[in-house]
């Protein structure tokens, strides 16, 4: 089965950024814009708004800070630390995260489109009840992360660790797994159907569907 294309929007970002400290965020009235966050703590906006917009962050961690509901537009993430950041309602739209950890960070009810993440290390994450458009997991780990009744539109996954993943109360319906690995993953079986898998794959579907397989 041909895969659908790619229709994904990439950031759009400015030629340069100016160099930002993270102190620095609280004199733009809660709107930062062609910014460049370069190695350090960003200590969380502990529920105050805030939009960053044409910005790039490197090396910079949110680590187990505060930062529900902040928007991000147009920003790349590169090597970025979001363990256990509390990251409930944000919203991302045309954002890439390189190479970056998001252990254990929690993303509920988020709103995420045409965001790329990649090479990054997304284990026990909580995507719980978000919105995802023209999302994309590459070269990830995904263990043990959750995506329990999310909303998905040309979400894909790509050449990422999957094992222990819960898509439970999730529509798989045209989500391609052919390409990863898991030995165990959690489904609601009335939404696996359209799901695209591999023959070794199917032959574990088949076995949560009661099914017994002759493998001869």
């Amino acid at each position: 089965m041909a895969k659908k294309k790619d229709k994904r929007v990439k950031p759009k970002l400015s030629v340069e950024h100016g160099l930002m400290r993270p102190a620095d965020i609280w004199s733009y009235d809660g709107f930062i814009a062609k910014a460049k966050f370069e190695g350090g703590l960003l200590p969380g906006t502990d529920g105050e708004r805030i939009v960053f917009d044409d910005c790039v962050f490197k090396d910079m961690s949110f680590a187990n800070s505060d930062w529900k509901g902040v928007e991000f537009v147009d920003v790349v993430f590169m090597a970025c630390d979001f363990s256990n950041a509390q990251m409930e309602n944000v919203m991302m739209h045309r954002c890439e995260i390189i190479n970056s950890k998001l252990t254990g960070a929690d993303l509920a009810n988020a709103k995420l489109g045409h965001l790329l993440v990649k090479e990054s290390d997304v284990r026990y994450a909580n995507f719980n009840f978000a919105g995802m458009k023209e999302v994309e997991f590459t070269e990830c780990n995904l263990m043990d992360s959750d995506f329990y009744e999310c909303d998905f539109k040309q979400v894909r996954f790509e050449k990422s660790k999957m094992d222990n993943i819960n898509f439970s109360e999730t529509d798989l319906n045209g989500v391609d797994l052919s390409n990863n690995t898991y030995d165990r993953i959690e489904v609601t079986l009335p939404k696996i159907a359209g799901c695209i898998v591999s023959k070794e794959q199917a032959v574990g579907f088949a076995r949560v569907l009661g099914l017994t397989v002759n493998e001869e």
